[in-house]
């Protein structure tokens, strides 16, 4: 071989040696970590997991439960200080209820929520399986932590979060994590710590786990774990609004007949067309309908709740004047009532929905040009469930 390949082919190897070489120590530290906790095989079988025990903070010490999947659907029920939160996630995207926010209904996540839920899915460390899920480990070095020979690697989630992970040197067993964390749904570094790790079905999973951030401290301590419990995907649906699930009546699709209210005093059928009404946010219900009066027009009605003056206010939105008009109204004993006086015009329009049951509804359309005096019927809509 020429003298001068052969120093070329030398220094080649001398600097891929190092990164092959901890890319070995990488492999063979996980497959010691992964075996330290059971073991691949053992939790290639697990497909759900229900954690109870005690969780605290602001050193109020309550009840927790925890359900997790493999693929990543996580549902929680803890108690945070003073408030109750839950918290669901199926494994892209979730959902709180965290009265700290003042919210007291269910409010999507953000997308440093994400990435906690994301790790507060998984069964244990992230390394299972992780080349898989997207994830990327590099070996940073040994150290010495708390007087305990640690193996360091750093974890880059596939969402390009990353982590530090410390791993006892004679167990292979997680010790500390340092990783992204919220508090009030603010992202900000915390440290982990775990302990008291126990044998369940095989399985080696810490007891007792402390989370650090601020001047914030968590701490929840395992009682129970059940492998394969079951788990009802309908807890991780977002809930509807207490308010806003009295309209739930709405939701459907329907075969609506159109009357306008002749001089005579009676109704006359203009035609019939279609509505399909359904959620579109935890706290809106809209409506799509296309109408016939002389010129064909294309309606969106929505319905939400405004907590601050405790009605509900409803926008509807004409394609053919590209007016948007807004209303409020509230429930009486046996129909729904709404109008937009809350725009402070001389002329109202009112809309009465009644004889509401499973099958169908009423919509009447009514005008008032003495601020709402007397009111005169216009139109009339009787929505029939399609079949």
């Amino acid at each position: 071989m020429n003298k001068k390949i052969y120093q070329l082919v030398l220094v080649c190897l001398a600097l891929c040696l190092p990164n092959l070489i901890l890319a070995e120590n990488v492999e063979a530290i996980i497959a010691k970590h992964i075996e330290a906790h059971g073991g691949l095989e053992k939790w290639n079988k697990v497909e759900t997991m229900k954690v109870t025990g005690q969780f605290t903070a602001f050193s109020i010490e309550k009840d927790f439960m925890t359900l997790k999947t493999r693929s990543g659907e996580y549902y929680a029920d803890l108690q945070l200080g003073k408030h109750q939160v839950i918290e669901a996630f199926d494994g892209k995207q979730g959902w709180t209820i965290d009265p700290w926010q003042e919210i007291n209904y269910a409010r999507r996540i953000n997308s440093g929520e994400e990435n906690v839920f994301a790790q507060k899915a998984e069964f244990t460390t992230p390394f299972f399986n992780y080349k898989e899920r997207g994830h990327q480990v590099e070996f940073v070095g040994e150290e010495k932590l708390e007087g305990l020979d640690v193996f360091v690697l750093k974890l880059t989630r596939s969402n390009g979060k990353s982590e530090k992970w410390y791993l006892d040197a004679k167990t292979y067993l997680e010790y500390k994590c340092e990783s992204n964390w919220v508090d009030f749904a603010r992202e900000l570094p915390s440290e982990t710590f775990f302990d008291d790790f126990r044998t369940v079905d095989g399985l080696v999973i810490p007891f007792f786990v402390e989370r650090t951030f601020w001047q914030r401290d968590r701490v929840m301590q395992i009682e129970n774990v059940e492998i394969n419990s079951t788990f009802d995907k309908q807890l991780l649906e977002m809930p509807k609004r207490e308010e806003i699930k009295k309209l739930n009546f709405l939701k459907g699709n329907w075969d609506v007949k159109m009357e306008v209210w002749t001089r005579r005093g009676t109704w006359h059928n203009t035609g019939e067309t279609v509505s399909n009404i359904d959620f579109t946010a935890t706290n809106i219900i809209q409506e799509k309908i296309k109408v016939e009066r002389t010129f064909p027009i294309d309606i969106t009605m929505s319905y939400t709740y405004n907590e601050a003056s405790g009605k509900y206010r409803i926008s509807i939105l004409d394609d053919l004047s590209s007016t948007f008009e807004v209303f409020e109204g509230a429930f009486t004993d046996t129909s729904f009532v709404f109008d937009n006086s809350v725009e402070k015009k001389d002329n109202y329009t009112q809309f009465t929905l009644s004889e509401i049951s499973d099958e169908g509804f009423m919509l009447t359309r009514k005008v008032s040009s003495d601020k709402g005096m007397t009111w005169k019927p216009r139109d009339q809509y009787s929505y029939t469930r399609s079949k």
